[in-house]
């Protein structure tokens, strides 16, 4: 069995960059699809309430307010006098304005424009009005539901989004904030993962991402991408860059590596665990690489020199890493 000891290269700056990096970017990862989950449940909160509703078919207003509400002439062309509402019930505090003619943004049809009137002295309740041609087919008159509150506060506990009635917040406003966070922390997600890539490669190394039994090894898949892989046995470490042993490059396709690991009494390679492939870098020390990370840790790597002897900072060799 393969002697454990860590690689050299855990003493150099990329490899302390790469591994807060890796840790921050997991947190994103995470917090992003917290975000995202959230934002869909409001946005379904905030859906199906319209839908309840009957959407823009539904009127929360306020005593003593006033929506403006629209709808289609139908046939003909009708006059003001034949435009007609109807409160239900018929004392219900609700009063109609009709404000005039125009055509629609999209089509041009015909389309009438008015003034939904809640008075101050009116009670909380649900209403309905209807509006629409006189002469034309009950069906084609539109009816419009008007939830009356007292004060914003009863308002919110009368709505039908469960976000709104607990919050008082509009949901699909909630549901953006939540979305542009989530964006925000996948796209930091990503950054972060190119960054500690580029990280691995001047390293020498490539991450495991899958490992299956097979037989008496383990197959082990890693990614090479375009870079030429030359030898047969390769040093195969853990999470930690501690020594796990050799493995033997099986095949290559597409930029997908498969090598086989013996199976023994030690530990063995696990999905996160590294193959060194390639001889690292000279690994760098002033100035510190240039990145994302870096002045997250240029404070604790000042710091830290202080307290290691400068030997302690090895150039790593490509026998420990290699062939």
């Amino acid at each position: 069995m393969s002697e454990k000891v860590h690689s050299p290269l855990l003493e150099t700056n990329d490899w302390l960059l790469f591994s807060q990096g890796r840790g921050r970017q997991k947190m994103a990862g995470l917090l992003a699809g917290v975000f995202l989950v959230l934002a869909m449940a409001v946005l379904v909160d905030g859906l199906v309430a319209r839908m309840i509703g009957g959407g823009s078919y539904r009127l929360e207003m306020l005593a003593g307010t006033s929506e403006l509400v629209s709808g289609p002439l139908g046939q003909g062309k009708p006059t003001e006098d034949q435009i007609q509402a109807f409160p239900i019930p018929v004392d219900a505090p609700v009063d109609f304005e009709f404000s005039g003619f125009f055509n629609s943004y999209w089509f041009g049809t015909g389309m009438w424009r008015g003034i939904v009137h809640v008075p101050e002295t009116a009670e909380s309740g649900t209403y309905a009005l209807a509006v629409g041609i006189e002469g034309q087919p009950s069906s084609t008159f539109q009816t419009y539901t008007i939830s009356v509150a007292r004060s914003a506060d009863e308002q919110n506990r009368q709505a039908l989004s469960l976000v709104r009635r607990f919050s008082g917040l509009n949901p699909f406003y909630v549901a953006a904030f939540f979305a542009v966070f989530g964006l925000g922390l996948a796209l930091g997600n990503f950054a972060l993962g190119n960054r500690g890539n580029k990280l691995l490669a001047s390293m020498g190394l490539s991450e495991i991402f899958r490992v299956q039994p097979d037989g008496d090894f383990l197959r082990i898949f890693a990614v090479t991408g375009k870079r030429k892989v030359d030898g047969t046995a390769f040093v195969c470490f853990d999470a930690d860059l501690l020594r796990l042993g050799k493995v033997i490059f099986d095949k290559e396709k597409g930029g997908l590596c498969e090598c086989l690991f013996v199976k023994g009494d030690g530990d063995v390679p696990q999905k996160g665990s590294f193959i060194a492939f390639w001889d690292p870098e000279a690994p760098e020390r002033s100035p510190m690489r240039k990145g994302i990370f870096t002045s997250v840790l240029s404070k604790k790597l000042t710091t830290g020199s202080a307290e290691k002897p400068e030997s302690a900072v090895q150039e790593h060799k490509p026998d420990d890493a290699s062939k």
